[in-house]
């Protein structure tokens, strides 16, 4: 299965990309390297284990997983994890801290072939934490679509841009976030959703059953 690659402009901006400037891979090394990647926090986690309660043994994948914190977690709760990032820094980090039942691959989502292994119904839980405003997201949330089953679940953490502050999204390119409009249209297409706050700035998003 394959699909169209981005294009990009002039100017650096990435054809249909809702945020305008695409970061590379390069930029994300290196923030890996310098920066301060979110931690998974104990109320993120529990939150998660309380709305969608995952299942031992079952498969997950996580979309753009840095440096496998994320991944690492859901290997904890049981279950048979992979994680994808276009960051060579970062999945050497993800590599290094070493976890049972998660593998790493490399695949730049929005620029790449849908990856081999992400087939119609062939993952039970799909995330995505701060990502998506990076992304091309409608088109990734229909693929996420196919590649869950119906019981399947995707679950996404973002940013929230706060009401009255203007978006500069290279203003602090690393943290980039939706407005509230934004994360209600995420669920267009999906029978079930469901969101909840973390904090003021962070909210998450429960999607199952897209049609």
């Amino acid at each position: 299965m394959t699909r169209s690659q981005s294009s990009i402009d002039a100017a650096g901006h990435e054809t249909g990309s809702p945020n305008g400037v695409r970061l590379s891979p390069e930029q994300w090394d290196h923030w890996y390297q310098t920066g301060w990647p979110t931690m998974v926090s104990h109320k993120e986690a529990q939150l998660f284990y309380n709305h969608v309660a995952p299942s031992p043994g079952t498969s997950a994948v996580d979309l753009a997983c840095g440096n496998g914190q994320w991944t690492r977690q859901l290997a904890a709760w049981g279950l048979n994890t992979h994680g994808f990032d276009f960051s060579a820094e970062a999945l050497r980090q993800a590599a290094a801290a070493g976890a049972p039942d998660v593998t790493y691959a490399y695949w730049d989502i929005d620029g790449d072939p849908i990856h081999h292994n992400l087939r119609p119904g062939s993952v039970d839980l799909v995330t995505c934490r701060y990502a998506l405003p990076y992304l091309q997201y409608e088109r990734l949330l229909t693929d996420v679509g196919r590649w869950l089953p119906p019981s399947g679940t995707f679950y996404a953490l973002v940013y929230v841009d706060q009401p009255g502050v203007s978006r500069k999204p290279d203003a602090d390119p690393f943290h980039r976030g939706f407005t509230e409009d934004e994360i209600q249209a995420l669920s267009s297409g999906w029978a079930f959703r469901r969101t909840y706050s973390l904090s003021r700035s962070q909210k998450a998003v429960v999607l199952r059953g897209y049609s």
